[in-house]
Protein backbone atom coordinates (compact mmCIF):
# COMPACT_ATOMS: atom_id res chain seq x y z
CA UNK A 1 0.00 0.00 0.00
CA UNK A 2 2.61 2.32 0.53
CA UNK A 3 4.01 1.76 -2.94
CA UNK A 4 0.57 2.47 -4.49
CA UNK A 5 0.50 5.95 -1.99
CA UNK A 6 3.81 6.68 -3.30
CA UNK A 7 2.34 6.18 -7.33
CA UNK A 8 -0.38 8.37 -6.01
CA UNK A 9 1.01 11.41 -4.91
CA UNK A 10 3.56 11.32 -8.21
CA UNK A 11 0.75 11.16 -10.41
CA UNK A 12 -1.71 13.47 -8.82
CA UNK A 13 -2.12 16.36 -11.09
CA UNK A 14 -4.93 18.06 -12.89
CA UNK A 15 -5.44 16.00 -16.00
CA UNK A 16 -5.29 12.43 -13.81
CA UNK A 17 -7.08 13.88 -11.43
CA UNK A 18 -10.21 14.73 -14.47
CA UNK A 19 -9.78 10.95 -16.03
CA UNK A 20 -9.54 9.08 -12.91
CA UNK A 21 -12.42 11.34 -11.68
CA UNK A 22 -14.58 10.86 -14.64
CA UNK A 23 -14.06 7.35 -14.28
CA UNK A 24 -14.82 6.69 -11.17
CA UNK A 25 -17.47 8.86 -11.13
CA UNK A 26 -19.71 7.15 -13.57
CA UNK A 27 -18.68 3.60 -12.16
CA UNK A 28 -19.27 4.00 -8.46
CA UNK A 29 -23.02 5.13 -9.03
CA UNK A 30 -23.20 1.53 -10.97
CA UNK A 31 -22.29 -0.30 -8.01
CA UNK A 32 -24.61 1.31 -5.75
CA UNK A 33 -27.42 0.01 -8.36
CA UNK A 34 -25.92 -2.96 -8.25
CA UNK A 35 -25.98 -3.37 -4.69
CA UNK A 36 -29.80 -2.22 -4.50
CA UNK A 37 -30.61 -5.09 -7.50
CA UNK A 38 -29.15 -7.80 -5.21
CA UNK A 39 -31.19 -6.42 -2.25
CA UNK A 40 -29.33 -4.08 -0.04
CA UNK A 41 -31.10 -1.04 1.09
CA UNK A 42 -30.12 2.41 -0.33
CA UNK A 43 -28.58 3.73 2.91
CA UNK A 44 -26.51 1.25 2.85
CA UNK A 45 -25.36 1.03 -0.92
CA UNK A 46 -24.69 4.49 -0.65
CA UNK A 47 -21.95 4.88 1.59
CA UNK A 48 -20.06 1.98 0.08
CA UNK A 49 -20.25 3.27 -3.64
CA UNK A 50 -18.75 6.35 -1.92
CA UNK A 51 -15.94 4.49 -0.35
CA UNK A 52 -15.67 2.40 -3.70
CA UNK A 53 -15.22 5.61 -5.81
CA UNK A 54 -12.83 6.92 -3.09
CA UNK A 55 -10.52 3.66 -3.26
CA UNK A 56 -11.19 3.31 -7.77
CA UNK A 57 -9.48 7.11 -7.78
CA UNK A 58 -6.77 6.28 -5.67
CA UNK A 59 -5.78 3.43 -7.82
CA UNK A 60 -6.83 4.82 -11.24
CA UNK A 61 -4.72 8.28 -10.66
CA UNK A 62 -1.39 6.45 -11.13
CA UNK A 63 -2.95 4.72 -14.21
CA UNK A 64 -4.09 7.26 -16.49
CA UNK A 65 -1.62 6.82 -19.32
CA UNK A 66 1.14 9.37 -19.11
CA UNK A 67 0.14 10.65 -22.90
CA UNK A 68 -3.26 11.49 -21.70
CA UNK A 69 -1.98 13.33 -18.94
CA UNK A 70 0.24 15.18 -21.04
CA UNK A 71 -2.40 16.66 -23.52
CA UNK A 72 -4.76 17.52 -21.06
CA UNK A 73 -2.12 19.12 -18.92
CA UNK A 74 -1.28 21.14 -22.08
CA UNK A 75 -5.01 22.60 -22.72
CA UNK A 76 -5.56 26.04 -22.02
CA UNK A 77 -7.70 26.62 -18.80
CA UNK A 78 -10.45 27.43 -20.68
CA UNK A 79 -10.19 24.08 -22.67
CA UNK A 80 -9.64 22.01 -19.66
CA UNK A 81 -12.72 23.51 -17.41
CA UNK A 82 -15.10 22.84 -20.39
CA UNK A 83 -13.43 19.12 -20.29
CA UNK A 84 -14.08 19.28 -16.41
CA UNK A 85 -17.07 20.97 -16.97
CA UNK A 86 -18.26 18.12 -19.24
CA UNK A 87 -16.94 15.30 -17.24
CA UNK A 88 -19.44 16.86 -14.27
CA UNK A 89 -22.30 17.22 -16.06
CA UNK A 90 -22.30 13.59 -17.36
CA UNK A 91 -21.60 11.99 -14.10
CA UNK A 92 -24.28 14.28 -12.24
CA UNK A 93 -27.09 13.42 -14.98
CA UNK A 94 -25.92 9.50 -15.49
CA UNK A 95 -25.68 8.94 -11.24
CA UNK A 96 -29.57 10.88 -11.77
CA UNK A 97 -30.23 8.38 -14.13
CA UNK A 98 -29.37 5.21 -11.93
CA UNK A 99 -32.65 6.40 -9.82
CA UNK A 100 -34.63 6.25 -12.71
CA UNK A 101 -33.31 3.00 -13.85
CA UNK A 102 -34.13 1.56 -10.40
CA UNK A 103 -37.67 2.93 -10.35
CA UNK A 104 -39.34 4.08 -13.65
CA UNK A 105 -41.76 6.38 -12.05
CA UNK A 106 -39.39 8.45 -10.59
CA UNK A 107 -39.44 9.92 -14.05
CA UNK A 108 -37.57 13.69 -13.14
CA UNK A 109 -34.51 11.84 -13.27
CA UNK A 110 -34.55 10.66 -16.47
CA UNK A 111 -32.75 12.55 -19.49
CA UNK A 112 -35.75 14.28 -20.23
CA UNK A 113 -38.70 14.21 -17.71
CA UNK A 114 -41.04 16.40 -20.04
CA UNK A 115 -40.57 13.83 -23.24
CA UNK A 116 -43.29 11.13 -23.04
CA UNK A 117 -41.27 9.36 -25.81
CA UNK A 118 -38.04 9.68 -23.70
CA UNK A 119 -39.65 8.49 -20.54
CA UNK A 120 -41.63 5.66 -21.37
CA UNK A 121 -39.83 3.50 -24.24
CA UNK A 122 -37.47 0.80 -23.35
CA UNK A 123 -35.66 -0.99 -26.24
CA UNK A 124 -35.11 -4.01 -23.78
CA UNK A 125 -38.56 -4.51 -23.57
CA UNK A 126 -39.03 -5.46 -27.16
CA UNK A 127 -35.85 -7.92 -26.86
CA UNK A 128 -37.16 -9.04 -24.10
CA UNK A 129 -40.61 -9.98 -25.14
CA UNK A 130 -39.65 -11.17 -28.36
CA UNK A 131 -37.80 -14.14 -26.38
CA UNK A 132 -40.52 -14.78 -24.49
CA UNK A 133 -42.59 -14.93 -27.21
CA UNK A 134 -40.24 -17.52 -29.17
CA UNK A 135 -40.53 -19.58 -25.96
CA UNK A 136 -44.26 -19.89 -26.73
CA UNK A 137 -43.31 -20.84 -30.07
CA UNK A 138 -46.89 -19.86 -32.08
CA UNK A 139 -46.70 -16.00 -32.97
CA UNK A 140 -44.64 -14.59 -35.73
CA UNK A 141 -42.19 -12.22 -33.87
CA UNK A 142 -42.22 -9.83 -36.51
CA UNK A 143 -45.35 -8.94 -36.72
CA UNK A 144 -45.41 -5.44 -34.23
CA UNK A 145 -49.17 -5.33 -33.39
CA UNK A 146 -48.38 -8.55 -31.15
CA UNK A 147 -46.47 -6.21 -28.92
CA UNK A 148 -49.68 -4.08 -28.02
CA UNK A 149 -52.51 -7.04 -27.74
CA UNK A 150 -54.05 -7.35 -24.55
CA UNK A 151 -54.58 -10.91 -25.06
CA UNK A 152 -50.56 -11.30 -25.02
CA UNK A 153 -50.53 -9.09 -21.57
CA UNK A 154 -50.49 -12.06 -19.86
CA UNK A 155 -48.21 -13.79 -21.52
CA UNK A 156 -45.46 -10.64 -22.35
CA UNK A 157 -42.92 -9.08 -19.08
CA UNK A 158 -44.98 -6.49 -17.48
CA UNK A 159 -42.86 -2.96 -18.23
CA UNK A 160 -45.81 -0.34 -16.66
CA UNK A 161 -45.34 2.42 -16.56
CA UNK A 162 -43.38 1.89 -19.44
CA UNK A 163 -44.23 1.01 -22.74
CA UNK A 164 -43.66 -1.99 -24.65
CA UNK A 165 -41.31 -1.96 -27.78
CA UNK A 166 -41.19 -4.08 -30.50
CA UNK A 167 -38.54 -6.52 -32.30
CA UNK A 168 -36.82 -6.28 -35.52
CA UNK A 169 -33.80 -8.08 -35.37
CA UNK A 170 -32.28 -11.41 -37.10
CA UNK A 171 -33.50 -14.35 -34.63
CA UNK A 172 -29.73 -14.92 -33.00
CA UNK A 173 -29.87 -12.06 -31.25
CA UNK A 174 -32.35 -13.47 -28.91
CA UNK A 175 -29.33 -15.55 -27.08
CA UNK A 176 -28.70 -12.16 -25.24
CA UNK A 177 -32.36 -11.81 -24.26
CA UNK A 178 -32.85 -15.75 -23.79
CA UNK A 179 -30.10 -15.25 -21.40
CA UNK A 180 -30.76 -12.67 -19.64
CA UNK A 181 -34.40 -14.41 -18.86
CA UNK A 182 -32.63 -17.09 -17.43
CA UNK A 183 -30.90 -15.27 -15.05
CA UNK A 184 -34.73 -13.28 -14.04
CA UNK A 185 -37.50 -13.05 -15.63
CA UNK A 186 -38.65 -10.03 -13.58
CA UNK A 187 -38.47 -6.82 -16.19
CA UNK A 188 -37.70 -4.09 -13.80
CA UNK A 189 -34.37 -6.08 -12.43
CA UNK A 190 -33.00 -7.01 -15.81
CA UNK A 191 -33.54 -3.49 -17.09
CA UNK A 192 -31.35 -1.90 -14.25
CA UNK A 193 -28.89 -4.73 -14.37
CA UNK A 194 -28.93 -3.66 -18.43
CA UNK A 195 -28.17 0.00 -17.41
CA UNK A 196 -25.27 -1.22 -15.07
CA UNK A 197 -23.62 -3.74 -17.77
CA UNK A 198 -24.39 -1.05 -20.64
CA UNK A 199 -22.69 2.03 -18.97
CA UNK A 200 -19.40 -0.26 -18.02
CA UNK A 201 -19.24 -1.76 -21.02
CA UNK A 202 -19.45 1.12 -23.26
CA UNK A 203 -17.38 3.69 -21.35
CA UNK A 204 -14.68 0.48 -21.16
CA UNK A 205 -14.82 -0.51 -24.44
CA UNK A 206 -14.34 4.17 -25.43
CA UNK A 207 -11.08 4.17 -23.38
CA UNK A 208 -10.41 0.84 -24.94
CA UNK A 209 -9.85 1.92 -28.15
CA UNK A 210 -8.50 4.88 -27.52
CA UNK A 211 -5.46 2.96 -25.77
CA UNK A 212 -5.33 0.62 -28.48
CA UNK A 213 -4.68 3.95 -31.33
CA UNK A 214 -2.04 5.36 -28.89
CA UNK A 215 0.84 7.92 -28.86
CA UNK A 216 -0.53 11.64 -29.02
CA UNK A 217 -3.76 10.76 -31.15
CA UNK A 218 -4.53 8.22 -28.47
CA UNK A 219 -4.27 10.69 -26.13
CA UNK A 220 -6.73 13.65 -27.67
CA UNK A 221 -9.20 10.53 -28.17
CA UNK A 222 -9.14 9.62 -24.59
CA UNK A 223 -9.09 13.10 -23.40
CA UNK A 224 -12.54 14.16 -25.42
CA UNK A 225 -14.43 10.58 -23.70
CA UNK A 226 -16.50 13.15 -21.62
CA UNK A 227 -17.27 15.14 -24.22
CA UNK A 228 -18.69 12.19 -26.51
CA UNK A 229 -20.42 10.97 -23.49
CA UNK A 230 -22.15 14.39 -22.68
CA UNK A 231 -23.30 14.17 -26.40
CA UNK A 232 -27.29 13.32 -26.50
CA UNK A 233 -27.00 10.26 -28.75
CA UNK A 234 -24.27 8.58 -26.67
CA UNK A 235 -26.93 9.23 -23.08
CA UNK A 236 -30.29 8.51 -24.74
CA UNK A 237 -28.35 5.26 -26.06
CA UNK A 238 -27.62 4.21 -22.21
CA UNK A 239 -31.25 5.11 -21.16
CA UNK A 240 -33.22 3.63 -24.24
CA UNK A 241 -30.89 0.42 -23.73
CA UNK A 242 -30.86 -0.13 -27.53
CA UNK A 243 -27.77 -1.94 -28.46
CA UNK A 244 -26.83 -0.08 -31.12
CA UNK A 245 -23.77 1.77 -29.23
CA UNK A 246 -22.58 -1.69 -27.27
CA UNK A 247 -22.66 -3.02 -31.57
CA UNK A 248 -19.92 -0.34 -31.75
CA UNK A 249 -18.55 -1.66 -29.33
CA UNK A 250 -17.77 -5.00 -29.98
CA UNK A 251 -17.21 -3.97 -33.95
CA UNK A 252 -13.99 -1.87 -32.95
CA UNK A 253 -13.09 -4.73 -30.26
CA UNK A 254 -13.48 -7.10 -33.41
CA UNK A 255 -10.91 -5.24 -36.06
CA UNK A 256 -8.66 -4.85 -32.97
CA UNK A 257 -8.33 -8.16 -32.28
CA UNK A 258 -7.72 -8.88 -35.51
CA UNK A 259 -4.95 -6.40 -35.76
CA UNK A 260 -3.79 -7.59 -32.94
CA UNK A 261 -3.98 -11.85 -34.26
CA UNK A 262 -6.28 -12.49 -31.72
CA UNK A 263 -8.31 -14.11 -34.94
CA UNK A 264 -11.24 -15.90 -32.51
CA UNK A 265 -12.17 -13.50 -30.59
CA UNK A 266 -12.21 -11.14 -33.46
CA UNK A 267 -14.50 -13.07 -35.23
CA UNK A 268 -16.69 -14.09 -32.26
CA UNK A 269 -17.03 -9.92 -31.71
CA UNK A 270 -17.72 -9.16 -35.16
CA UNK A 271 -20.18 -11.71 -35.84
CA UNK A 272 -22.23 -11.19 -32.88
CA UNK A 273 -22.56 -7.81 -34.06
CA UNK A 274 -23.37 -8.36 -37.47
CA UNK A 275 -26.22 -10.42 -36.06
CA UNK A 276 -27.36 -8.30 -34.14
CA UNK A 277 -28.01 -5.20 -36.31
CA UNK A 278 -27.07 -6.16 -39.73
CA UNK A 279 -25.40 -3.14 -40.73
CA UNK A 280 -21.98 -4.06 -39.04
CA UNK A 281 -21.55 -6.09 -42.39
CA UNK A 282 -19.69 -3.57 -44.19
CA UNK A 283 -16.92 -4.36 -41.82
CA UNK A 284 -17.09 -7.75 -43.80
CA UNK A 285 -16.59 -6.28 -47.24
CA UNK A 286 -13.98 -4.31 -45.91
CA UNK A 287 -11.98 -7.16 -44.50
CA UNK A 288 -12.30 -9.39 -48.03
CA UNK A 289 -11.30 -6.64 -50.07
CA UNK A 290 -8.11 -5.97 -47.55
CA UNK A 291 -7.73 -10.13 -48.57
CA UNK A 292 -7.90 -10.69 -44.59
CA UNK A 293 -9.40 -14.11 -45.12
CA UNK A 294 -8.53 -15.28 -41.90
CA UNK A 295 -10.23 -12.93 -40.16
CA UNK A 296 -13.54 -13.02 -42.38
CA UNK A 297 -13.53 -16.49 -42.18
CA UNK A 298 -13.43 -16.86 -38.45
CA UNK A 299 -16.74 -14.16 -38.59
CA UNK A 300 -18.09 -16.69 -41.02
CA UNK A 301 -17.19 -19.60 -38.60
CA UNK A 302 -18.48 -17.87 -35.07
CA UNK A 303 -21.62 -16.37 -37.30
CA UNK A 304 -22.62 -20.17 -38.27
CA UNK A 305 -22.33 -20.70 -34.71
CA UNK A 306 -24.36 -18.40 -33.47
CA UNK A 307 -27.32 -19.57 -35.85
CA UNK A 308 -27.21 -22.77 -35.03
CA UNK A 309 -27.18 -22.37 -31.04
CA UNK A 310 -30.41 -19.58 -31.54
CA UNK A 311 -31.81 -22.50 -33.68
CA UNK A 312 -31.44 -24.63 -30.91
CA UNK A 313 -32.66 -22.58 -28.35
CA UNK A 314 -35.62 -20.85 -30.24
CA UNK A 315 -36.17 -23.15 -32.55
CA UNK A 316 -37.37 -23.07 -36.54
CA UNK A 317 -40.02 -20.73 -36.50
CA UNK A 318 -38.55 -17.26 -35.56
CA UNK A 319 -35.84 -18.14 -38.30
CA UNK A 320 -39.00 -18.68 -40.72
CA UNK A 321 -40.82 -15.54 -40.23
CA UNK A 322 -37.66 -13.39 -39.86
CA UNK A 323 -36.69 -14.46 -43.82
CA UNK A 324 -40.30 -14.92 -45.19
CA UNK A 325 -42.08 -12.22 -43.26
CA UNK A 326 -39.75 -9.70 -41.46
CA UNK A 327 -36.46 -9.43 -44.47
CA UNK A 328 -38.92 -8.73 -47.85
CA UNK A 329 -41.13 -5.75 -45.26
CA UNK A 330 -37.95 -4.31 -44.14
CA UNK A 331 -36.11 -4.18 -47.13
CA UNK A 332 -39.12 -2.37 -48.47
CA UNK A 333 -39.95 -0.07 -45.42
CA UNK A 334 -43.29 -2.03 -44.95
CA UNK A 335 -42.61 -3.20 -41.47
CA UNK A 336 -42.30 0.60 -40.65
CA UNK A 337 -45.56 1.16 -42.34
CA UNK A 338 -46.46 3.13 -38.97
CA UNK A 339 -44.10 5.59 -38.81
CA UNK A 340 -44.86 7.04 -42.47
CA UNK A 341 -47.92 8.45 -41.11
CA UNK A 342 -46.88 9.75 -37.77
CA UNK A 343 -45.08 13.13 -37.91
CA UNK A 344 -42.87 12.79 -34.91
CA UNK A 345 -41.47 9.38 -35.84
CA UNK A 346 -41.34 10.70 -39.42
CA UNK A 347 -38.70 13.84 -38.26
CA UNK A 348 -36.85 11.32 -35.76
CA UNK A 349 -35.86 9.21 -38.85
CA UNK A 350 -32.47 10.17 -39.71
CA UNK A 351 -32.05 7.60 -42.79
CA UNK A 352 -32.46 9.08 -46.46
CA UNK A 353 -34.97 6.96 -46.99
CA UNK A 354 -37.46 9.08 -44.55
CA UNK A 355 -36.11 12.14 -46.48
CA UNK A 356 -38.99 12.13 -48.88
CA UNK A 357 -41.88 11.75 -45.85
CA UNK A 358 -39.99 15.19 -43.83
CA UNK A 359 -40.61 16.53 -47.75
CA UNK A 360 -44.09 16.50 -47.82
CA UNK A 361 -44.35 17.35 -44.33
CA UNK A 362 -43.14 21.23 -45.52
CA UNK A 363 -45.47 20.91 -48.81
CA UNK A 364 -44.18 19.26 -51.06
CA UNK A 365 -45.76 16.93 -53.45
CA UNK A 366 -44.41 13.34 -54.23
CA UNK A 367 -46.76 11.08 -55.93
CA UNK A 368 -45.25 7.78 -54.54
CA UNK A 369 -43.03 8.75 -51.66
CA UNK A 370 -42.58 5.23 -50.71
CA UNK A 371 -40.79 4.42 -54.52
CA UNK A 372 -38.90 7.80 -54.23
CA UNK A 373 -37.69 6.49 -50.52
CA UNK A 374 -36.45 3.34 -51.92
CA UNK A 375 -34.49 4.70 -54.87
CA UNK A 376 -33.00 6.74 -52.62
CA UNK A 377 -31.81 4.28 -50.46
CA UNK A 378 -31.01 2.06 -53.34
CA UNK A 379 -28.32 4.36 -54.32
CA UNK A 380 -27.26 5.69 -50.98
CA UNK A 381 -26.01 1.86 -50.04
CA UNK A 382 -24.16 1.54 -53.71
CA UNK A 383 -22.54 4.43 -52.76
CA UNK A 384 -21.55 2.78 -49.25
CA UNK A 385 -20.39 -0.31 -50.27
CA UNK A 386 -18.67 1.83 -52.88
CA UNK A 387 -16.60 3.43 -49.91
CA UNK A 388 -16.22 0.82 -48.20
CA UNK A 389 -14.01 -0.82 -51.17
CA UNK A 390 -11.89 2.03 -52.27
CA UNK A 391 -10.52 2.93 -48.42
CA UNK A 392 -10.40 -0.96 -47.48
CA UNK A 393 -8.17 -1.22 -50.82
CA UNK A 394 -6.70 2.19 -49.80
CA UNK A 395 -6.04 1.38 -46.75
CA UNK A 396 -5.16 -2.11 -47.76
CA UNK A 397 -1.69 -0.57 -49.81
CA UNK A 398 -0.51 1.65 -47.11
CA UNK A 399 -0.35 -0.92 -44.65
CA UNK A 400 1.34 -3.22 -47.18
CA UNK A 401 4.13 -0.67 -47.95
CA UNK A 402 4.96 -0.81 -43.88
CA UNK A 403 3.08 2.32 -42.42
CA UNK A 404 2.04 1.68 -39.20
CA UNK A 405 1.97 3.47 -35.42
CA UNK A 406 -0.46 5.66 -33.98
CA UNK A 407 -1.18 7.74 -36.79
CA UNK A 408 -2.21 4.76 -38.95
CA UNK A 409 -3.92 3.45 -36.49
CA UNK A 410 -6.46 6.47 -36.03
CA UNK A 411 -6.35 6.26 -39.41
CA UNK A 412 -8.36 2.63 -39.41
CA UNK A 413 -10.13 3.73 -36.39
CA UNK A 414 -11.99 7.00 -38.59
CA UNK A 415 -12.38 4.84 -41.21
CA UNK A 416 -14.34 2.15 -39.68
CA UNK A 417 -16.12 4.61 -37.68
CA UNK A 418 -17.27 6.47 -40.71
CA UNK A 419 -18.20 3.27 -42.46
CA UNK A 420 -20.26 2.17 -39.61
CA UNK A 421 -22.03 5.31 -39.08
CA UNK A 422 -22.78 5.54 -42.56
CA UNK A 423 -24.05 1.28 -42.58
CA UNK A 424 -26.36 2.66 -39.50
CA UNK A 425 -28.51 4.91 -41.66
CA UNK A 426 -29.32 2.10 -44.51
CA UNK A 427 -32.29 1.15 -42.48
CA UNK A 428 -35.53 2.65 -43.69
CA UNK A 429 -35.77 3.32 -39.92
CA UNK A 430 -33.01 4.51 -38.73
CA UNK A 431 -33.85 7.04 -35.41
CA UNK A 432 -31.37 9.93 -34.47
CA UNK A 433 -31.77 8.71 -30.49
CA UNK A 434 -29.14 6.54 -31.25
CA UNK A 435 -27.91 6.34 -34.45
CA UNK A 436 -26.22 9.52 -34.71
CA UNK A 437 -23.91 8.00 -32.18
CA UNK A 438 -21.58 6.86 -35.06
CA UNK A 439 -21.42 10.04 -35.95
CA UNK A 440 -20.30 11.62 -32.71
CA UNK A 441 -17.94 9.22 -32.27
CA UNK A 442 -16.30 9.84 -35.27
CA UNK A 443 -16.12 13.97 -34.82
CA UNK A 444 -14.23 13.18 -31.78
CA UNK A 445 -12.29 10.20 -33.45
CA UNK A 446 -10.91 12.85 -36.58
CA UNK A 447 -10.34 15.48 -33.73
CA UNK A 448 -6.22 14.32 -33.64
CA UNK A 449 -5.94 15.06 -37.58
CA UNK A 450 -7.38 18.79 -37.86
CA UNK A 451 -5.98 21.61 -38.40
CA UNK A 452 -4.88 24.27 -35.93
CA UNK A 453 -7.14 27.47 -36.13
CA UNK A 454 -10.57 28.94 -36.15
CA UNK A 455 -11.22 28.42 -39.59
CA UNK A 456 -11.12 24.73 -39.36
CA UNK A 457 -12.16 24.31 -35.68
CA UNK A 458 -15.34 26.38 -35.51
CA UNK A 459 -17.04 24.34 -38.26
CA UNK A 460 -16.06 21.33 -37.05
CA UNK A 461 -17.64 21.97 -33.84
CA UNK A 462 -21.09 23.55 -35.07
CA UNK A 463 -21.05 19.92 -36.77
CA UNK A 464 -20.42 18.28 -33.89
CA UNK A 465 -23.09 20.54 -32.45
CA UNK A 466 -25.65 19.43 -35.04
CA UNK A 467 -25.12 16.08 -34.69
CA UNK A 468 -25.35 16.60 -30.85
CA UNK A 469 -28.95 17.38 -30.22
CA UNK A 470 -32.70 17.37 -31.35
CA UNK A 471 -34.05 20.42 -32.78
CA UNK A 472 -37.10 22.92 -32.42
CA UNK A 473 -40.28 21.31 -31.58
CA UNK A 474 -41.75 23.19 -34.43
CA UNK A 475 -42.78 21.33 -37.66
CA UNK A 476 -41.38 23.41 -40.66
CA UNK A 477 -37.72 24.32 -38.57
CA UNK A 478 -37.69 20.76 -37.26
CA UNK A 479 -37.89 19.45 -40.79
CA UNK A 480 -34.83 21.75 -41.96
CA UNK A 481 -32.84 20.79 -38.66
CA UNK A 482 -33.16 17.47 -39.45
CA UNK A 483 -32.35 17.31 -43.10
CA UNK A 484 -28.70 19.33 -42.10
CA UNK A 485 -27.84 17.35 -39.32
CA UNK A 486 -28.57 14.14 -42.05
CA UNK A 487 -26.54 16.20 -44.42
CA UNK A 488 -23.85 16.41 -41.66
CA UNK A 489 -23.73 12.90 -40.80
CA UNK A 490 -23.57 11.87 -44.38
CA UNK A 491 -21.34 14.21 -46.48
CA UNK A 492 -19.06 13.91 -43.11
CA UNK A 493 -18.65 10.54 -43.11
CA UNK A 494 -18.03 10.21 -46.80
CA UNK A 495 -15.67 12.89 -46.74
CA UNK A 496 -13.59 11.82 -43.48
CA UNK A 497 -13.07 8.52 -44.48
CA UNK A 498 -12.42 9.04 -48.13
CA UNK A 499 -9.77 11.83 -47.05
CA UNK A 500 -7.74 9.87 -44.29
CA UNK A 501 -7.80 6.73 -46.14
CA UNK A 502 -5.99 8.89 -49.02
CA UNK A 503 -2.25 8.20 -49.90
CA UNK A 504 -1.00 11.33 -49.13
CA UNK A 505 -2.80 12.10 -45.72
CA UNK A 506 -1.38 14.75 -43.83
CA UNK A 507 0.09 14.17 -40.18
CA UNK A 508 -1.82 14.22 -37.52
CA UNK A 509 -2.35 17.82 -36.33
CA UNK A 510 -3.71 18.39 -32.68
CA UNK A 511 -6.28 21.64 -32.36
CA UNK A 512 -4.15 24.49 -30.86
CA UNK A 513 -4.93 25.41 -26.73
CA UNK A 514 -7.77 28.47 -26.72
CA UNK A 515 -6.05 31.26 -25.36
CA UNK A 516 -2.36 31.12 -23.94
CA UNK A 517 -2.42 30.27 -20.30
CA UNK A 518 -1.77 26.71 -19.45
CA UNK A 519 -2.23 24.31 -16.41
CA UNK A 520 1.17 23.28 -15.14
Amino acid sequence: MSAQSAAFRSSLNAGSALMAGFVTGLLAPLLVVLLVLLGVPFGAALPVGLVAGALSFFFLVPRVPTEWVAWLRGRSRTAFVLLGLASLLVVVAMARLGVFMLDPHQKQYSLTPKVEFMVKHTCLSGYLSAAVLAEQGKENLFILSHYKSPELDAVLPAVEPLERDYYAYPPQFLLLPKLMLSISRDFFSLRAGWYVLYTAAALLSMLFVASWVGGREGAVLGGLTPVVWLSLPTLVNVQLGNIHLLVYGLCLGGMIAFDRKRHALGGALLAFAILAKIFPGVLGIYLLVQRRWKDALWTTGFGALYTVLAFLVVGEKPFVDYLTSAVPRISSGELFDFVWNFTPAILVNYSPFGVPFKLQLVGVRIADPLAVARAIIAVYSLLVVALAVVVAHRLYKREAGGEAGSHFRLTQLVVWLALLSLSSFRSPFAPWTYCAVGGVWLFAAYTPLLRSGARYLVPFVLGWFVISIYGPPIVGPMVAFTLVAQTVLYVTGFWLAVKVSAPAAEPARVPGNVGSATLG
